[in-house]
Formats: structure tokens, sequence, C-alpha cells
């Protein structure tokens, strides 16, 4: 979702778009790799300006078991290890390289404000994201490259992610998580990528970026801004004992964790924010969905026929 959008923001400036794929290339701008064995065609990549690494398996598709949280790491740490000893054979790596990482790293912090140089949490989530970000930051010593991470909250899209699951029960009646006053960063799929984009290009920016809207807003707050969109009242909640039963530490870490984040270093350093706002981002966002359903709706249609 995430890398499909950003390859059409770049493609728009006039850049150049090279993509790794774990499958077959289908285009001559693709060069397929392995993330537990390299690149197949590192040479390719010979003199490319900046590289965006999307890497790593969903963290919210099922619960954490032991294989599952093996997966997640592995995906992460291993795969970038895997890719940076590739690029270092080349003569001119990436001069610039920019990885993704989650707010999840900090923890459940309750209402204290969360900088972007403030310290991990603790648990699986947290430690996973810092063992993500130093993987990331060997790209200083693999590469030579000016290292900048940018840390996911959810990524509101209308072609896929969390919000097509979002809307189906709001067509009925809206609810929120938990008590809902815990703080839950977002950031929609054009500030997302327009986030990466400005690490990319950005001299000044280096190390870890909160990657989320510059004003927290609690659970509850924000899910109620998408009922007003939707002119559905929002009176219902998913309880905690029910989110913690069926998801287990998945959902503390994700769902019910309080991470009133803010994005100074994004802010100061010049980045200015196309979607602060949740209800005037749900009205962009909702009416893009309707759009892109109608769209893939289409095609199944043409595909039968």
């Amino acid at each position: 979702m995430i890398g499909t959008q950003l390859a059409e923001r770049l493609r728009g400036r006039g850049d150049e778009v090279w993509i790794l794929t774990r499958r077959s290339p289908r285009s001559e701008h693709e060069i397929q790799w392995d993330p537990s064995r390299g690149v197949q065609s590192p040479r390719l990549l010979e003199g490319v300006d900046a590289l965006f690494n999307l890497v790593g398996e969903h963290l919210a598709d099922r619960p954490w078991t032991k294989a599952r949280r093996k997966l997640l790491v592995d995906s992460r740490v291993q795969a970038t290890e895997t890719l940076l000893g590739s690029l270092a054979e080349l003569d001119a790596p990436p001069s610039a390289y920019v990885g993704v990482g989650s707010l999840g790293i900090f923890g459940d912090r309750g209402d204290a404000f969360i900088d972007d140089e403030d310290p991990p949490g603790s648990g699986f989530l947290a430690d996973l994201c810092v063992a993500w970000e130093q993987a990331h930051l060997s790209a200083e010593e693999a590469l030579g490259a000016r290292v900048s991470i940018l840390r996911m909250s959810v990524v509101l899209s209308p072609t896929g992610g969390a919000f097509p699951l979002m809307v189906q029960p709001f067509r009925y009646v809206g609810g929120w998580l938990g008590n809902g006053r815990q703080y839950s960063p977002w950031i929609s799929i054009r500030d997302c990528v327009g986030g990466l984009v400005h690490l990319a290009q950005c001299d000044r920016c280096s190390g870890g970026f909160n990657g989320t809207v510059p004003t927290p807003t609690p659970n509850k707050e924000w899910l109620r801004a998408l009922g007003r969109v939707m002119h559905r009242p929002v009176v219902t909640h998913a309880p905690k004992w029910a989110l913690r039963g069926a998801l287990g530490e998945l959902a503390e870490s994700l769902f019910l964790a309080s991470i009133r984040a803010v994005p100074r270093k994004l802010l100061e350093t010049g980045y200015i924010f196309t979607d602060p706002d949740a209800e005037e981002m749900f009205r962009w966002l909702l009416p893009a969905f309707e759009r892109e359903r109608e769209r893939t709706r289409g095609e199944g249609r043409r595909r039968r026929w």
C-alpha cells in the first residue's frame, strides 16, 4: 500500500524509480531479491540517490505466537541486514537511506507527551522496534549513507490497511477501542508518503522521526470524527477484555496502548502536513475510498466478462 503510493509520488516528480520485489520482475525497473539471500542484480542500483526500505511482515495480521514473533523480527532485522550486505558491494551506494519503524517503540505512556528523542519502552514490540532501528542505522557504516527513519502510526489510506476495516462497522453504528481515552497516533497516506520523501531529500534529517499528526488525538475523539463524516452515531466500543482475549499482547501494544507522540523533528525540518485534522482528513478519505471500491468492482466485472 505505502510502496505503491510512494512510487507514484516519486514518478510524478519526474524521478526514476526501481522496485525490489520478491516475485519475478514484470518490468525493466523491477529487481528480484530474497530477504534471506540478497538482491539478485545489485549492480543495477549503482548510483541511485536514495533507498526506501519498507520491508516487514504486517504487525496486526494475527496474534503474536512464538513463530509469528520470529517472523516479525526476521522480516525486519534480518531482511535489512541482508539488503545492506548486497548494497555494500556497490561502488556508488545510495547517499540517503530512509527506513520505516513503528511508534510502538515507546510502549504505553498514558498522557505523557512523547518526543522523537524519548527513550524506548518495554515489551516485545518495543524491543522489536529498537532492533529494527539499529538495523536501519547500520546503513551509516555499511553504505556511508545519511539514515532517517519514519516511525509509523496507523496509516489511513483509501486503498487498504486499517481504513477499509474501520468503515464496515461504521455503516451501522460507530465505536471506539477499549475506553477510548488512549492516544492512538495516526497519519494519512498522503502525509506518510510526503514524510518519506521529505526525509529522503532533506539533508538535515537523520535518526528517528515520529510519523504522526501534530495534535495527538484520543481514540474516541478521532473515531467520533469518522462518525460525523459518515453520519453515524458513535455509541459503542470494543471492550478491553474482548480485545485482549482475541489478540493478547498485540491488542495491548497496538490497539490499547496510549502513545501521545508529537512529530517535532518533522515540523522543525520544514515538513508541512496535508492532513493534520481528523475530520477534514476523513472528508477526503471516505469519498476516495468509495471511488477506489467502485473502481475495483468495475475491474472485477470486466474480468468475469
